[in-house]
């Protein structure tokens, strides 16, 4: 009886409150795009959790041989094109990742560049992209990241700052991350 009470006071509140809220400026430019299954509707906290955050190219890949206790892994090694966070530009940096990741597809390739938010290396000495993959947008041969904006739960970047394709916007990796920071802190 009480629950019902609740629902019946939302309703009303809810259609009170829609004319006023109808009246109001939108405070964004840009239409926000609904959320999918696939995409959320908030940004996900990727500068946040990465303990690594770098645009690089994939320069070799090997599957390590685990030994007796260790669980099977992939390196992955690095040439760090521009390093944004944990990582130095021009450093060379060796990525363990755990084989499984292989196993459902979330693979790299040699020549491939990437921008990636990986999180702290764990005990084991193991990353991965933040929230799968949420934490690698590829880099096109132009250098720039092509960013949707229901990926990444975000409004569309300013048009200002950025090339639109089919409502894709094309920015600078560092452009990027400084936009998904600021986003986080909204």
């Amino acid at each position: 009886m009480l629950c019902w009470k609740l629902v019946v006071v939302a309703l009303i509140f809810m259609l009170i409150s829609l004319p006023s809220l109808a009246e109001q400026p939108a405070r964004l430019q840009l239409p926000a795009i609904p959320p999918t299954a696939a995409y959320p509707q908030h940004p996900s906290p990727l500068t946040l959790s990465a303990g690594y955050i770098f645009a690089g190219t994939v320069k070799s890949i090997a599957r390590a041989a685990p030994n007796k206790n260790d669980v099977a892994t992939v390196e992955i090694n690095f040439h760090v094109d521009q390093g944004m966070r944990g990582v130095q530009t021009g450093q060379a940096l060796t990525i363990r990742e755990w084989a499984g990741l292989w196993a459902s597809g979330e693979r790299y390739r040699v020549g491939e560049r990437v921008l990636l938010f990986l999180y702290p290396a764990s005990k084991l000495g193991l990353t991965s992209p933040v929230q799968g993959s949420m934490g690698r947008f590829n880099i096109g041969s132009d250098g720039l990241v092509g960013v949707d904006p229901r990926r990444t739960g975000c409004c569309a970047l300013h048009p200002a700052t950025a090339g639109t394709s089919g409502g894709i916007t094309r920015v600078t990796p560092i452009e990027f991350v400084r936009f998904l920071r600021a986003a986080e802190k909204e």
